[in-house]
Formats: structure tokens, C-alpha cells, sequence
């Protein structure tokens, strides 16, 4: 990972403080030091193309490597109730008016030693005295969504913040406070009955006028334990990076964890909330987890500092109807929650529909709803064939799907069988009327020679061969036709299924592209003259590189980072 600016050490939790209070520790030299940041860095084009370079090197790195040996996301020294200091680091925040300069003015730090405040440690990172530090309350803003909490537990809340910082605070309450609930130097806004927390945070945004946000979600309690200058600090030094989503951590900078998704508070830039605004209507933790996806796919990255720790009212433990809203959000039908569960929803409830695959299957990754629909086709025709004493075999892009996946090639969209002639007429009138029960469309393409069956999510095409290929056998297995694991179940394919790949298919088979109609379509749009497209080992670029499954984002070799993604 490539970072802009200066090394800068973190900073254990320090005594009760003002954000303008300084250490007692003295500085290095008896002249205060400028706190204004050095040139050193590296250009923001540069940082950028390599920061691109490397996130896409370890989303292949992640992929290929599984996640058997991924590491789970705990700080070493959280206690329940508790979390780690999270923040969200914004790719490119440039300013604006009002905001902050291109670097903010904090306190340097100096690391006094391992034997500084031994054993305990709570001190050994501390702030030197230097010039020209701008007042915290002009840098952050408090913003907590306390719609569901007692007006004791947020005037508990407020008043531990201010015994320790003087900065904006805004509030969520259920109802406009009386006189007496409020508190001094705190924006309270009144949430309508049917407004969705959404609505309430973007409003909160709003009130907002520093270039920091502590997001307080869950919190019940403060204490000197959650330096907000430790994280405004590294928030506003890791600038400019992007990164891929992983569970654990793969990257550290300044002791803390280049990561994704947060679970308790965090802070982020003013901009980033303004720019990426909370999705209307989502209410609970499924606010949070669709704004961090949104946080990945505008390429910003997220940072957890363990050594600041927040105090918080609950663990966040999300069921399957709270996952939903945010399945139905971004099409996802199976969730693996952070807990370590896992949840499936039906297709119809996440907005999934299986009924255009060609159009789906130019860009992106079938949904696993519509592999089970593919999976269904291929189990009628094996379920007839076996009850009838009919012999056929999976060919062409089916046996390709055999091959690398053991089940339906996951961006195909037809299914590839070979029948012997002598039985094409059961194929034609007893398998025909058992696909229109299943509301699909039997015709006869080539008479005697091709069943085209069109389904409303894939088609099948059913070739007759006056002999199998199992005639290419040897005598002792003529009768045995190849099989293959094929979705949980042996199903016949061609003799040497992968011969009849790679010589039927060609070089590189084993390599990953898109399906043969789109590969020409492709190359009929950029002309004889263009660059070449459709190479084994390369997909076409995504029409929504945002879009979690764009082909074009998956490895194109290999089977692991699909079967186990």
C-alpha cells in the first residue's frame, strides 16, 4: 500500500484532556516544532495508478489464496461492551469551503519508550508542544443517533464527551427534548415518526460543519480509553487509498488495520458523508452495512485502531430479516455474516430475476438461484433419460462446466447434450411434453437432427449422433459410458471429456471467457481492425465496474475464488 505523508506513530489513550490541551512530556528540542506537513509526497496521479495496481494484486492474492488462513478482526484489547477506534479513510477528499486544509494542524508525537509506563503502558506515545495546532472543535463533530435511547442515557453519554472534549455535538432524539434534557452546546434534531434512520443521519449531516464525523452508533459510554486526535490523525493521513474488501486484515499502517466493514463507532470526513449519503429508507445495522458497501465501491478504505476502544451498548447480531434490506439492495442471495452464519434468500425476495441470462451472463456472474434453476434443467433430462433407458452425453459448454467446476459453467447460458438418433423421436414427444409442464418450449430446429428447447431462464440444445462417443472407448468399457460428478451426481459427458474440450475448444481451455455469442458480438462492434477480444484468460470489461459481480473482477483461471469465494 502506498500512503501520502509523513510516518507518524500512534498514540496509547492518554489522561482526561481538552482536544487543545497538550502533554506535559517535553518536546524533542526547546524550539516548538511546526506541525505543518513535509513535501515528501509522492504525486496524487502516481498514488493513485499504484495504490489501483496494488488493490487489484491482492484482490487476485486473496482469491487465489482462499480464506482458510484469513485472519478475524478483534482488537487485543476489547472487553465486551467494547470495540476498536474505527474510521473510514476517503480515497480523495479534496477541499471545499469551510473545510480543511490539505493537512490538518495536530500535535506531533513522540514514542518515549517500552520502559516509559511499564507495565501498564497506558502512556508511551505522547503529543509534543508545537505551534500552530488548529482548536479540535473546529476539526470534529459528535454526531449521535440516540432515537432509541433514554434521555438518561444520552445525557450520560453527552456528559462523559464533555468532560474530556469541547466539540459540536449533534443528537437523534424520539422527541424534542424538554429544557431540562437538553444540553449545553448540543444540536438536537427531533426524528418524525416515519422518518428512516437514513433520513435522519443525512439530515444530521447537514447540521454539520466540521471536516470530521464521530458516527456514535451504540454508544454508551466514553472515556479517556477513545482518543478521537489518535484517529482524526490517521484518518487524515491515509489519504488517498483505496483498497479491496477482505475479512480480518491483510495491510497495517501506524498500529492500525486497513479493513472494510465497522461494527461500532467510527469517524469519517464531513465530505464522504455528504458525498456518499445514507440509503433512503434503511433503518438498524442495515443502514451501516449497505453505506459500507458503497464506502467499498467508491474505493475508499476503512482503518481500526485497537488501541482505541469505544464503549458500546450492544454487540451488533444481525438476523436473517436483518440482512434483507441490504441483500435486496445490492442482489445478493447468500450472505456470510461477520458472526460467521450464513443466510439464503429466495431470489424473488432480493430482487434476483433468472429470466434474461444472456443479457446477465455478458457482464457478470450468475446468481447461485439461477444456477439451481440451471441445475433443476439438467436433473429433469437425466431423470428422463434414466427412466426411459435412453443414452445421451453432455458436450460443448456443458462438459466445459464439468470440467473446471463440476456443475453449470457459471456465466453460460444454454445447456449442450448429444442423444443418439435412433431415439430422437422419444426426445421430441415424450421429453417435449415434459418440458412444457415446465413451461418451456419444445422445437424441432433440423428435422430428426435438433431439439431446441427454450425455457424461461436457459435453453437446451438436444443434438442427435447415429453413435455416442463412447464407441471411442476401449471394447472393455463400451458399455460403461464416462461420467462425472456433475452438480452432486453423475451424469454421462463425451468419453474423454477433456480431450473433446480442448481439441473441440481450443488452446487455453482451461482459462476463463465469456461465452462464444458475446466474444463475436463483441468483435463485430470494434471491426477487423481493433484489438482481438475473447482471449482465454481475459473477460470483457464490466459495464458496472461496481458491481460485486462483474466477471471482470473475479480471476479469469481457476476454479477456487468461485467455488469458494
Amino acid at each position: 500500500m502506498l500512503i501520502e505523508g509523513k510516518s507518524a506513530a500512534s498514540s496509547s489513550s492518554s489522561p482526561p484532556r481538552t482536544s487543545s490541551a497538550s502533554s506535559n512530556v517535553a518536546a524533542a528540542s526547546p524550539e516548538a516544532p511546526s506541525c505543518r506537513p513535509g513535501p515528501e509526497a509522492l504525486q496524487k496521479a502516481y498514488r493513485r495508478r499504484l495504490a489501483k495496481t496494488l488493490a487489484d494484486l491482492q484482490r487476485q492474492i486473496s482469491r487465489l489464496a482462499g480464506t482458510g488462513s484469513l485472519t478475524r478482526l478483534r482488537s487485543p484489547h476489547s472487553r465486551p461492551p467494547g470495540g476498536g477506534g474505527r474510521q473510514v479513510v476517503p480515497r480523495a477528499a479534496g477541499p471545499r469551503p469551510g473545510a480543511r486544509p490539505s493537512r490538518l494542524l495536530l500535535e506531533r508525537l513522540v514514542y518515549l519508550g517500552r520502559r516509559y509506563d511499564h507495565p501498564y503502558n497506558q502512556h508511551g506515545m505522547e503529543t509534543t508542544n508545537c505551534t500552530g495546532v488548529a482548536p479540535f472543535r473546529s476539526v470534529l463533530t459528535i454526531l449521535l443517533p440516540a432515537r432509541s435511547w433514554t434521555p438518561k442515557a444520552l445525557g450520560f453519554v453527552v456528559a462523559r464527551i464533555r468532560a474530556l472534549y469541547d466539540v459540536p455535538i449533534v443528537a437523534i432524539r424520539a422527541e424534542r427534548p424538554s429544557e431540562d434534557q437538553r444540553d449545553a452546546g448540543v444540536r438536537y434534531l427531533s426524528a418524525a415518526a416515519n422518518a428512516s434512520d437514513a433520513d435522519l443521519l443525512n439530515e444530521a449531516v447537514k447540521l454539520v460543519e466540521t471536516p470530521f464525523v464521530l458516527l456514535g452508533e451504540s454508544l454508551a459510554h466514553f472515556s479517556n480509553q477513545s482518543s478521537l486526535e489518535r484517529l482524526v490523525r490517521v484518518l487524515d493521513d491515509l489519504d488517498h487509498v483505496q483498497a479491496k474488501y477482505t475479512m480480518g486484515y491483510y495491510h497495517s499502517k501506524y498500529e492500525c488495520m486497513y479493513c472494510d466493514d465497522l461494527l461500532t463507532p467510527f469517524v469519517t470526513t464531513t465530505k464522504l458523508l455528504r458525498s456518499l449519503a445514507f440509503s433512503a429508507g434503511l433503518s438498524g445495522q442495515a443502514l451501516y452495512r449497505d453505506w459500507f458497501a458503497k464506502v467499498r465501491g467508491a474505493g475508499h478504505l476503512a482503518v481500526l485502531c485497537p488501541d482505541v476502544m469505544f464503549f458500546v451498548g450492544d454487540h451488533v447480531n444481525m438476523t436473517a430479516d436483518d440482512w434483507l434490506p441490504v441483500a435486496r439492495r445490492w442482489a445478493l442471495q447468500k450472505v456470510t455474516s461477520f458472526s460467521g452464519e450464513t443466510f439464503l434468500f429466495p431470489c424473488e425476495d432480493v430482487g434476483i430475476k433468472c429470466t434474461n441470462i444472456k443479457a446477465m451472463t455478458k457482464w457478470y456472474l450468475l446468481p447461485p438461484c439461477c444456477l439451481d434453476i440451471a441445475m433443476e434443467d439438467v436433473r429433469v433430462l437425466v431423470d428422463f433419460a434414466e427412466r426411459e433407458g435412453l443414452e445421451y452425453e453432455l458436450q460443448a459448454g456443458s462438459v466445459l462446466g464439468a470440467l473446471k467446476f463440476g456443475s453449470y459453467l457459471p456465466w453460460d447460458m444454454d445447456h449442450d447434450v448429444y442423444v443418439e438418433c435412433r431415439h430422437f423421436k422419444k426426445w421430441t414427444q415424450k421429453f417435449g411434453a415434459i418440458v412444457k409442464g415446465r413451461n418451456c418450449t419444445p422445437k424441432v430446429k433440423y428435422k430428426n437432427v435438433f431439439l431446441k428447447i427454450i425455457c424461461p431462464s436457459f435453453t437446451m440444445d438436444i443434438f442427435c449422433r447415429d453413435a455416442l462417443s463412447r464407441k471411442f472407448l476401449p471394447k472393455e468399457y463400451a458399455n460403461t459410458p464416462t461420467s462425472i460428478l456433475y452438480g452432486g451426481r453423475w451424469t454421462k459427458v463425451t468419453a474423454n471429456p477433456g480431450l473433446f474440450a480442448r481439441n473441440g475448444i481450443g488452446l487455453e481451455v482451461l482459462k476463463h471467457v465469456q461465452h462464444s455469442s458475446h466474444i463475436l458480438n463483441a468483435q463485430k462492434r470494434r471491426g477487423t481492425s481493433a484489438v482481438p477480444v475473447g482471449r482465454p484468460g481475459t473477460w470483457l470489461k464490466c459495464k458496472n465496474p461496481n458491481h460485486h459481480a462483474c466477471l471482470d473482477s473475479f480471476p479469469a483461471d481457476g476454479n477456487l475464488p468461485f467455488v469458494f469465494p
